[in-house]
């Protein structure tokens, strides 16, 4: 099949305005949203500036780590999660309380324990004879 240049013509135009069309229809209202939204994009952040934030975090595992060893709380370190200092002495002021709190618990009470004398071993046996000689050591000695 053989077009003419008349023919061909008039099928470049159509394809021509049709193109025009679907520019101002879809793709206008498209890139137009895209180009507002690009405001809210966040900005991109350099190698020098990564490598600093990294240098900031192990800068400040390190001055926790000293900080929890210089208050004898080092072996809680895996246990406290904090972003900056404030945080850190909140909680070492809290975790040091609860810790006072636990060694005055678990100190040595001393229940039933009591020294017993020779007169009250022999009443605990029922033994009438030990308390009377207990009671009669006692008035000698």
């Amino acid at each position: 099949m053989e077009f003419t240049d008349e023919q061909i013509a008039i099928v470049e135009q159509q394809i021509a305005e049709a193109k025009a069309q679907w520019e101002s229809d879809i793709l206008n209202p498209v890139l137009s949203e895209r180009d507002d939204l690009l405001q809210y994009k966040p900005i991109e952040k350099s190698v020098a500036e990564k490598a600093i934030e990294q240098r900031e975090r192990e800068l400040f595992k390190k001055e926790l780590s000293i900080e929890l060893k210089a208050n004898g709380l080092e072996d809680f370190a895996e246990f406290i999660q904090v972003s900056n200092m404030d945080e850190l002495k909140t909680k070492m002021e809290a975790l040091n309380t609860v810790l006072e709190a636990r060694k005055v618990n678990t100190a040595f009470v001393p229940g039933d324990r009591k020294q017993t004398n020779p007169y009250e071993q022999a009443a605990k046996n029922n033994d009438v004879v030990g308390m009377i000689g207990a009671k009669i050591n006692k008035l000698f000695n």
